[in-house]
């Protein structure tokens, strides 16, 4: 092929790129907590949440969505993105740094948003603007950072946060229904309730009216009660998908848990709202429980041959977040608080070093493999 029609697949660059975040920014954070690393500024509280929105879940999002594009300019957009992370690492605050994040995102989402406006159906489309509002936020955090937060930063990513899970809910839900379906299928079962089309469109309104609701104190609770709802959606959902009867794919397996923590971490959040306490750990029930369930096992399911589903590649890590969460949040009900927070950080690098570990496997055997020509 000549070089001016080389591409690279975004998950290539974008995918082991956000395993090493999940990894480096997490026991940077850590570290900077116990006051081992002089970066406390950047990477506590508010800095904390920035770097696992706008460097690891952005590159997650890249890694799956922005497909193919020539070498050149996937490697500046990754290049850039790293640069951004470094830079709000060593000069937290700085406006230089978050600048290369805002043009990071808005380069991007100019590639991203329009694959998803050549859908027909209004369920398929709305991905574009959920995609756009996502990558807009390093703009809204630059522009409100600069103005002094007139905006509590808690709330800018709170309502981040349920565009995530709104998200969330569509790609696994498209990636499940099938599935499942085809599963089902090969044990002579039909599974009716597959998308299930008026579920989703429900699940696809309420997230934004809920995130924009987040941004005012009175109505909070309506937001919270919208959440309620969706994560009750979500459950009916999954539970029309009968996931008990593809115990033995451990792919699906992983997925469907990913689906229970989304339904876990709405519900508490949508509680946190309602009662008016905000509760760090019911957070990241979804933050790590979700996103991190779901990332592993969508890098792991690039990574396979087509129908290989080994238990003992996707299951570590799955139990390992498990482990993490569990951790974090027992972290905020003991005396133990520090040792807590380093299992949870530990198990949570641990799922990643996992994945990483069979991306290199992985490529060491594509490379080993002889080319056969047709």
């Amino acid at each position: 092929m000549p070089k001016s029609q080389r591409t690279l697949k975004s998950q290539d660059l974008f995918f082991p790129a956000a395993c090493l975040a999940a990894i480096v920014l997490s026991v940077l954070s850590q570290t900077a907590r116990l006051g081992m690393t002089p970066w406390s500024e950047a990477l506590i509280g508010p800095g904390h949440a920035h770097e696992m929105f706008f460097g690891f879940v952005l590159a997650l999002i890249c890694g799956y969505t922005l497909g193919k594009l020539p070498p050149l300019k996937m490697g500046l957009m990754l290049s850039l993105w790293l640069t951004a992370r470094i830079a709000f690492i060593l000069t937290p605050g700085a406006l230089w740094a978050e600048l290369l994040n805002v043009v990071f995102a808005l380069w991007v989402v100019r590639y991203i948003a329009p694959r998803f406006l050549v859908a027909k159906k209004w369920r398929n489309k709305v991905i574009a603007p959920l995609l756009v509002a996502l990558f807009c936020f390093p703009l809204g955090w630059f522009v409100l950072s600069i103005f002094d937060w007139p905006i509590n930063p808690q709330a800018v990513m709170q309502s981040l946060l349920v565009l995530l899970i709104m998200l969330m809910s569509f790609i696994a839900g498209r990636m499940l229904a099938p599935a499942f379906a085809g599963e089902l299928q090969l044990q002579n079962y039909t599974l009716k309730a597959r998308v299930q089309p008026h579920i989703e469109a429900i699940i696809l309104i309420l997230p934004p009216v809920a995130s924009v609701l987040l941004f005012y104190l009175k109505t909070q609770i309506i937001a919270g009660l919208l959440l309620f709802i969706l994560a009750s959606l979500l459950l009916i959902r999954l539970l029309r998908w009968q996931f008990w009867r593809c115990l033995h794919r451990s792919d699906l397996m992983g997925l469907s848990l990913g689906y229970v923590w989304l339904i876990c971490g709405s519900t508490l959040l949508a509680y946190s709202l309602i009662v008016g306490h905000y509760f760090p750990a019911f957070i990241h029930v979804i933050t790590m429980g979700a996103i991190g369930t779901f990332s592993a096992m969508v890098i792991l399911k690039y990574l396979m041959p087509k129908r290989h589903f080994p238990a003992a590649v996707f299951y570590p890590p799955v139990l390992l977040i498990i482990a993490a969460v569990l951790a974090r949040i027992m972290a905020e009900y003991s005396s133990h608080r520090n040792s807590w927070l380093v299992a949870a950080v530990s198990t949570w690098s641990l799922a990643y070093m996992w994945v990483l570990f069979q991306w290199l496997i992985r490529h060491r055997i594509n490379r080993q493999r002889p080319l056969h020509k047709s």
